[in-house]
């Protein structure tokens, strides 16, 4: 057990590291999504080479899924580029408050008040976080809507893919989740301005981000088979505080109080929220990340 925590650790201290590469990268931020998903596509392909395609409705689901995670990626992306990576960050993980409201409305799970409560808390850390944006230094109210956007995006996608994974092979879904992500964040990115990288440098710099994905998400799924879902639950609010961190050194990018504050008000909420139920199992790190 120790093991795979340790494991897992790593694995939140490598996703930890996008949200700084996705500030340097030598091209837009749709741009990064979609070279980080192509270049990862021939590793998800290599794991299905013997049997490629799912039926006919599991494609078409999962097609909407992927071009619901290309929206997600391009948007957190452009949040990273333009507010604070604490707000980026901490913001695009109420995606599993907005997931649970969502099932409510559309398939009527139930509410508990532990959850209700919870998602109460994070939602005042929300508004105090969005309050103070704009007002210090590289914090921004548009960047962090984008990031909020982003987390809209993302729960729908990760409705439908959950459901997806239960019905098929979680290999193919994968595979053509970031198949139709890469296509969907593709128009985005050949409108920018930077979309391709021009330099070796450059094309190095997405190789290895792309690589530094695929480790980690293979080190966390690899974990996921010993760590109880609960622990795994709480492990993916470990990658703002890794990318937070990482910016204050790096980047010179210290946190206000506000900001602080209304990042602890939103992990509290969510581990309330999310502790104890199904829930739980879905709140790990997101692929967006």
């Amino acid at each position: 057990m120790r093991a795979a925590i340790n494991t897992m650790v790593l694995a939140v201290v490598l996703s930890g590291i996008g949200p700084l590469l996705v500030r340097d990268s030598p091209v837009d931020p749709a741009a990064t999504a979609f070279w980080r998903l192509f270049i990862g596509l021939p590793v998800a392909l290599f794991f299905i080479r013997r049997s490629i395609f799912l039926p006919a409705k599991g494609m078409f689901w999962v097609a909407i899924a992927g071009l619901l995670l290309a929206g997600d990626l391009i948007f957190w992306n452009s949040a990273l580029v333009r507010t604070t990576i604490l707000e980026a960050t901490i913001l695009i993980m109420v995606y599993p408050v907005i997931t649970a409201v969502a099932g409510y409305f559309l398939f009527k799970e139930r509410i508990t008040w532990r959850f209700a409560g919870g998602a109460a808390i994070a939602f005042a850390g929300l508004l105090l976080m969005m309050l103070h944006a704009g007002t210090h230094g590289a914090s921004s109210l548009a960047g962090d809507l984008m990031s909020i956007t982003a987390a809209f995006f993302y729960a729908g996608s990760l409705m439908i893919s959950a459901r997806m994974c239960r019905a098929y092979d979680t290999l193919k879904v994968s595979f053509w989740l970031i198949f139709w992500a890469a296509v969907g964040a593709a128009p985005v990115a050949l409108m920018e301005t930077r979309s391709f990288p021009v330099t070796l440098h450059g094309w190095l710099y997405i190789i290895g981000y792309a690589a530094l994905t695929v480790v980690g998400y293979a080190l966390f799924n690899r974990s996921l088979k010993v760590v109880p879902t609960s622990i795994a639950s709480l492990m993916g609010y470990g990658q703002p505080a890794v990318a937070s961190v990482l910016g204050a050194f790096l980047l010179k990018e210290v946190p206000s109080w506000n900001g602080i504050l209304g990042a602890v008000f939103i992990v509290a909420g969510l581990v309330v929220a999310t502790r104890h139920g199904e829930a739980a199992a879905e709140t790990g790190a997101s692929p967006a990340e």
